[in-house]
């Protein structure tokens, strides 16, 4: 049976990474909910876009029946990418829904004070 040595030698604190992560936003913005969302939604379309177009290609050539330019996905492989762009697009919905919920509850709060002042 393997031991594992949980002495503070080997501690579980978190090393400083020299790895930075993508981010489209500036430093200042990382932490922003708006700016978050605003850099999903830009990622996430131009993900939705270049799904579609490569099913629209791929479903013209099908239609064309070249064999000197076959389709460039196979119709599970175009089957899965429609499933991933419907994904994409719901998990933007759902972003968008909650905050428009935050949104609302903000300003129902901000009328309420408003009334008791």
């Amino acid at each position: 049976m393997t031991c594992i040595n949980t002495s503070p030698q080997f501690s579980q604190t978190a090393a400083r990474s020299e790895h930075q992560s993508f981010s489209l936003l500036a430093d200042g913005l990382r932490f922003d909910a708006s700016a978050q969302f605003i850099a999903l939604t830009l990622d996430l379309s131009q993900g939705i876009k270049t799904c579609l177009s490569l099913i629209h290609a791929s479903h013209l050539a099908r239609e064309e029946s070249d064999d000197a330019c076959p389709p460039m996905l196979n119709v599970a492989d175009t089957e899965g990418l429609t499933r991933m762009a419907m994904a994409a697009a719901g998990v933007l919905s759902e972003r968008a829904g909650s905050h428009i919920d935050i949104l609302n509850t903000s300003h129902m709060k901000a009328g309420e004070q408003a009334l008791f002042n």
